[in-house]
């Protein structure tokens, strides 16, 4: 059998003002993997950037034949991964479907058997396309549940295939610049009550990091063309080599943004981080209430919150993100904690309400902290959709949904009263 001819999909979104950010990291990941191991007949059909369901619904119908399809999907945009899959089906009926992703990973058994795929990919997805795309060259199809073995030695993994997108045609910025997004590490060694990185793989206290060296190789590969990085770890400063890779990126003369712990930027990381080009950093507070941090799994954080002052001192952007309709909130705390939040001189935040995504440990356990969910439609699960609109889905046993949302308003106000910028006002997306 020739190459099979193969095209990931990554579908759109309409929870979101805008849905074309970035091209998806991982779909790139997987494309330069096949390309390399076994074919150059690949393609990407980015879907997003729809400005309404009639035009969702001609990309859709669009789509062209192809042997092989890969999609990823989020819980927010699982419906329209259903509705791709139901045309490829009714069209091109030969056609084999791979479906992968951070929602087919929380919940597989369930996408497999509702979304009518071939075969359901958890976890990290390169090496297991690729075994399911050679299976179908040789006419023994790996159906039903692909559970990913992650490499243990990341720098072997071929950088994106960013060669298949058109950059130009994406809305990332860092003050005005076009962003291209990297990551410097696969997992996370935290265990977050609310976070949904650890379907993907996080969760893990075996965190693989990328070298120095191939961080700045890949790096090298794009500067002369790009000078504006953003690293989508979720903790960027949590890389044991990090004192080297920040001198190391000292040289290349570029501007990124990353995500960190809070408790790492003390006054040398931050010096680190500056003089290396970082000129945005984003920290999950999530609560200044230390009884709510310690039930989520963030109690390392108490008492650091001076060092937002130290990244602000040391020219650095700072970004914080709350959640509201934590277990040990009440009308009190809401009023002390976010007052005690606006004098350590955050530039800019976001308020979330608690989200019980699929996979993580708030969605499978709720009634251990109190919780019941109230709203199971997780394709309404946006932090920050449209109008700034999001979802409450839960109820605590000592307040309400419409507690919350009444919470994550008060917070917002007492922040911005004080200096801070929400961040859809930001020059930074």
């Amino acid at each position: 059998m020739p190459d099979p001819k193969t095209i990931l999909i990554n579908p759109p979104s309409i929870s979101v003002e805008d849905d074309r950010v970035a091209p998806s990291l991982g779909l790139l990941y997987v494309a330069s993997t096949l390309i390399k191991e076994f074919s150059d007949n690949i393609s990407i059909a980015d879907l997003s950037g729809c400005s309404n369901l009639a035009e969702i619904k001609t990309k859709i119908n669009e789509l062209p034949e192809a042997n092989v399809y890969g999609i990823t999907s989020f819980c927010t945009n699982y419906n329209f991964a259903k509705q791709i899959i139901q045309r490829i089906k009714e069209k091109f009926k030969h056609a084999y479907v791979i479906f992968g992703g951070p929602h087919a990973s929380s919940i597989p058994e369930e996408t497999l058997l509702d979304s009518k795929a071939d075969v359901v990919i958890t976890g990290e997805g390169e090496d297991s396309f690729l075994e399911c795309i050679k299976s179908y060259s040789e006419n023994n199809r790996i159906l039903g549940i692909k559970s990913a073995t992650p490499r243990l030695e990341i720098d072997s993994y071929e950088f994106p295939a960013r060669q298949l997108v058109d950059y130009t045609t994406y809305s990332r910025k860092l003050f005005g610049n076009p962003v291209v997004c990297l990551l410097a590490s696969r997992g996370c060694k935290n265990k977050c009550l609310h976070c949904n990185s650890i379907v993907m793989g996080g969760g893990s206290r075996h965190v693989r990091y990328r070298s120095p060296e191939n961080i700045v190789t890949e790096i090298l590969s794009l500067r002369d063309k790009y000078q504006y990085f953003r690293f989508d770890d979720d903790h960027f400063t949590g890389h044991p080599q990090l004192e080297k890779l920040l001198v190391q990126l000292k040289n290349l003369d570029i501007n990124f943004r990353v995500f960190a712990r809070i408790e790492d930027l003390n006054q040398k990381n931050c010096i680190l981080l500056q003089q290396a080009g970082c000129r945005h950093v984003t920290i999950g507070i999530e609560s200044l209430n230390p009884e709510n941090l310690k039930i989520i799994g963030k109690k390392e954080q108490i008492g650091y919150e001076k060092n937002v002052k130290i990244a602000k001192d040391n020219g650095i952007v700072t970004r914080s993100s709350f959640i509201v309709g934590l277990p040990f909130d009440t009308d009190d705390s809401i009023n002390t904690y976010f007052n005690k939040a606006a004098l350590i001189g955050i530039d800019e935040f976001a308020i979330y309400p608690l989200i019980p995504y699929p996979g993580t440990r708030i969605w499978k356990y709720p009634e251990k902290f109190g919780y019941r969910i109230i709203d199971s439609d997780y394709t309404k699960y946006v932090q920050m959709g449209k109008k700034g609109k999001t979802c409450f889905a839960l109820e605590h046993h000592n307040f309400s949904a419409m507690d919350v949302r009444r919470w994550l308003e008060e917070a917002g106000d007492i922040l911005t009263k004080h200096g801070a910028i929400h961040m859809r006002e930001s020059k930074v997306t």
